[in-house]
């Protein structure tokens, strides 16, 4: 853990998020912010709101709101984003280039420093300003530049054999864009991010077979 209080649950992280997203798009419109326009935001119920900022060390004044920067600054700190964060992307095709190529990252403390891949094409070439390195390399650039994360892009026949080696090396978590599963030690957090399972969501709300629920 890199701040204090009990864990957090994966809903209240990205709840949470949702907040620090709207505070900080609507920041110096208005001296403060109410429950009930952050429930809004998010789709919540007030109560929610009010409960998640007070696990965080948030409370607002009655009739009216909260302090905006009390919400960034709070949120900031018990997530970690205050303290910045290295990652190496593993894979540089089409995805991990445009990863690379993304601004908002650092507005979460994330700061991409290095690029490797397997292809023997693509290594020595720049990409959104970072050298692609050779795979083999990848022990050494991680203890060299101390990063935390490893962001994987390959195919999913090289995404088991990648996260082993970003574990060995000695990562403290893995965000993973492959579909393939993938075994790391104990102690190395793994954030999936499946598209196709956010595809398939998209096709059932387009079928029209949607629950009213």
């Amino acid at each position: 853990m890199t701040t204090s209080g009990p864990p957090l649950k994966r809903a209240q992280v990205e709840r949470l998020v949702r907040y620090l997203h709207f505070v900080r798009q609507s920041k110096g419109r208005s001296a403060a912010v109410s429950s009930a326009r952050l429930a809004e935001h998010a789709g919540l119920d007030e109560s929610q709101v009010r409960k998640d900022l007070a696990a965080v060390g948030v409370r607002g004044r009655p009739r009216v709101g909260f302090r905006p920067a009390e919400i960034l600054s709070a949120i900031e700190k018990r997530l970690g984003l205050d303290q910045g964060y290295r990652a190496v992307v593993v894979g540089a095709g089409r995805l991990g280039s445009a990863l690379i190529a993304y601004p908002g990252f650092a507005r979460y403390g994330l700061e991409v420093v290095a690029l490797v891949d397997a292809d023997p094409l693509k290594i020595g070439t720049s990409i959104g300003g970072l050298i692609v390195h050779p795979v083999e390399r990848l022990g050494e650039i991680v203890r060299d530049k101390e990063v935390r994360l490893g962001i994987l892009t390959v195919p999913d026949a090289a995404a088991g054999e990648m996260a082993r080696r970003l574990a060995c090396a000695g990562v403290q978590a893995i965000w993973n864009f492959a579909s393939a599963g993938i075994d790391v030690p104990e102690g190395v957090y793994v954030r999936h991010e499946h598209l196709s399972v956010g595809l398939a969501e998209l096709a059932y709300h387009l079928s029209g077979r949607v629950s009213a629920e």
